[in-house]
């Protein structure tokens, strides 16, 4: 009898992410591309982005010819122009879209309830309460997404153009940009910025620049940039909470995208101010990626609980496929 496998896809504004499953919880592959976001990209280069995650996961799985039972989409626009390259590539009876946010609770938490911080080139609040009512907070794209790698990014090189036209108070953000850009003024690095082909990625790059300043140098600005990033975050996650009426009692928070999920400062600083907000709300590391949270979810849509064999079996293949 052929193995029934589950497709579960993260597809973020600068990254996509594959997982395939077997229903015994075994994670068999995964893969990695750019963006297949239709609100970034073209849909030639989400086609191609979602060909690729798919047939790496895919390779890394053995999987000669792939079918699929379903396919979860994480994604935040509608994925139906996504469809045919989907049923092309991996071949699913059935395709479903979940939001970015229920994938990352998902996988961050295993469970149903509670509330995803998603921080990384966007930022995302996403909850669901215990009445199965959702809510989200942020996610406007790049007008908005307080506290993401993007915000971050403007906040500090907006300081550094204060700091240069005397709006501001002076900062290391301007020479260290400017090493960056590899230019002598600040002015000369606005060019590169607005001319760059790829602006929203490789502006929200800029971010580790600001961390850097504000950890290596101790710069006071680019210190209060990154600080208001963590206040807004904070907020982000209380609100959402507050819709959903589960303030009044404790509640977990999975904390993920590259900007928090593997811990560290930024992390302690939106932990704190969200214990400022709400004391006995706990910001923790998730314990899959929302990948894996979208093949969870594809796996309970076809009958499979997840039980504690179905997660001892996804911890250890999640070891044995980042080896590979």
């Amino acid at each position: 009898m052929k193995e029934r496998i589950v497709l579960g896809m993260d597809i973020g504004g600068t990254k996509t992410h594959a997982v395939l499953a077997n229903t015994n919880g075994e994670l068999l592959g995964q893969g990695f591309c750019t963006a297949a976001n239709i609100n970034f990209v073209t849909l030639k280069q989400a086609e191609d982005a979602l060909a690729e995650a798919i047939g790496q996961a895919q390779k890394q799985g053995g999987v000669e010819d792939l079918e699929t039972e379903i396919a979860i989409v994480g994604i935040e626009p509608d994925p139906t122009p996504l469809h045919s390259i989907l049923n092309k590539v991996a071949k699913p009876k059935k395709i479903m879209h979940r939001k970015e946010g229920e994938c990352s609770l998902v996988g961050g938490l295993i469970q149903r309830t509670g509330i995803a911080l998603i921080a990384g080139t966007g930022s995302v609040g996403w909850g669901r309460n215990k009445e199965g009512k959702t809510h989200v907070t942020s996610c406007w794209g790049t007008i908005g997404d307080e506290g993401s790698a993007y915000d971050l990014a403007r906040r500090g090189v907006n300081a550094a153009f204060w700091a240069t036209d005397g709006r501001g108070a002076d900062t290391k953000l301007c020479r260290a940009l400017c090493e960056h850009f590899a230019v002598e003024k600040v002015i000369d690095f606005v060019s590169p910025i607005y001319q760059n082909p790829d602006v929203r990625k490789n502006f929200a790059a800029l971010s580790r620049v600001i961390f850097r300043v504000a950890l290596e140098d101790k710069d006071p600005v680019a210190i209060e940039v990154v600080k208001e990033g963590a206040r807004q975050l904070g907020l982000i996650i209380a609100t959402c909470a507050e819709v959903l009426n589960m303030h009044t009692e404790p509640y977990k928070v999975a904390a993920t995208g590259g900007l928090v999920s593997g811990g560290g400062w930024y992390f302690d600083l939106i932990q704190k101010d969200l214990k400022n907000r709400k004391h006995d709300a706990t910001m923790v590391q998730p314990k899959f990626k929302p990948g894996i949270g979208a093949a969870m979810i594809g796996l309970e849509e076809i009958g499979v609980e997840w039980n504690e064999s179905v997660v001892k079996n996804m911890e250890a293949t999640m070891k044995k496929i980042q080896r590979n």
